[in-house]
């Protein structure tokens, strides 16, 4: 397969929402290794950017893990914890919002009523 062909065949595939490992096998490369290496030859012969595939899941930025710490809050007892907006916003949880607590087994969910 000419540089050319083989870049706009990967583009059109890549455009239809394949992964790298799909669009090599639909190719016939054997590994995602040995069509990388054919993108940039063929790359490199043209002047063409190898193009991009699809992008990560979304969803594992919404199962990142935020660590909040435990403080100390006034006299006594008492204790409180700061929660970062960032996931609170991915949650869409904003100004005015009530939350539901649940605690269990050494863990505590928080859900947007």
């Amino acid at each position: 397969m000419e540089p050319t062909q083989l870049l706009e065949k990967v583009k059109s595939l890549a455009t239809q929402g394949l992964t790298q490992k799909q669009i090599a096998q639909q190719l016939g490369f054997k590994t995602t290794i040995t069509m990388t290496n054919h993108l940039v030859r063929a790359s490199q012969a043209t002047g063409k950017p190898i193009p991009a595939f699809r992008k990560a899941k979304a969803d594992k930025a919404e199962k990142r893990v935020e660590s909040v710490e435990v403080k100390r809050r006034g006299k006594g007892d008492a204790f409180a914890i700061n929660i970062q907006q960032e996931p609170l916003v991915r949650a869409g949880i904003g100004i005015g919002n009530r939350l539901s607590v649940k605690a269990s087994k050494g863990r505590i969910v928080l859900t947007a009523q």
